[in-house]
């Protein structure tokens, strides 16, 4: 039997992918979204690539998400070894226009739900003797970028969370790192191109172009680049890694 691992927004995108890589590792998944068709459909992809895979339809935004998401695990899979908490949103506004309403939406599901989450299963992972958080975030939690205030101050808060953690369960046996990727290739970087090419009347290849130049290798990346990092960081080797921000970026963001 593999370690079990929780991973959000596991239904689409780099979440999907963790979820696939994952499975082929030999890790057992309990699988977190709200959408249960496409949730189902991953559960069946890694089933089929040999792992023991549970899913779990959840808005993780709701306050008592925690101590629900670790029930789960201990009936589907276990005790969770592995928290990865993907599940997020980006939304771009200028500054006149980041309302409460969109501050408190970025707050809610990049900050407030991953702290609920850890709050609720961390313990359990002390209990048994060990264990390992990853929080996807962005190069947005390293760096400043225009017009996603809420969303790089939603993502800085929760690094400053992981490096703290780290800090707190160093003696514990639990780990808290970051995986912070440039732009990715998924379903919301396609939207996000959409989003440019409309208000600056780029076509989408112009528009993808230009964020290729924020990285020094001209590109951007892609998921299965984000789950490798993720894969190592969930692994017993990793152990001496913590309060780390691993960047995906091609050499944007100098530590």
């Amino acid at each position: 039997m593999g370690k079990p691992v929780i991973i959000t927004g596991a239904s689409r995108g780099i979440g999907r992918v963790i979820a696939i890589d994952l499975a082929h590792r030999g890790f057992d998944l309990l699988l977190v979204a709200r959408g249960e068709v496409s949730l189902l459909a991953v559960r069946d992809e890694c089933a089929a690539a040999g792992a023991k895979a549970a899913a779990c339809i959840l808005d993780i935004t709701n306050s008592d998400a925690g101590p629900a998401l670790r029930d789960a695990a201990l009936e589907s899979v276990g005790p969770p070894w592995g928290l990865v908490n993907n599940a997020g949103m980006s939304e771009s506004a200028p500054l006149a226009k980041t309302d409460d309403e969109l501050l408190q939406r970025h707050l809610e599901l990049n900050f407030l739900a991953p702290m609920r989450l850890m709050r609720a299963i961390v313990p359990r992972m002390v209990e048994n003797q060990g264990g390992r958080v990853v929080n996807l975030l962005s190069t947005a939690a390293l760096a400043g970028y225009p017009y996603v205030s809420a969303y790089a101050a939603s993502k800085h808060a929760l690094l400053g969370a992981t490096r703290s953690l780290a800090r707190e369960y160093a003696k514990k046996g639990v780990t808290f790192n970051a995986v912070c990727p440039g732009y990715v290739h998924t379903e919301m970087f396609a939207r996000t191109i959409a989003n440019i090419a409309g208000k600056t009347g780029l076509d989408e290849v112009q528009a993808e172009e230009k964020l290729k130049q924020l990285s020094p290798q001209q590109r951007v990346f892609e998921p299965e680049e984000v789950s490798h990092a993720v894969a190592f960081l969930l692994s017993e080797g990793a152990f001496g890694i913590t309060g780390q921000a691993l960047s995906i970026d091609g050499g944007e963001i100098e530590h």
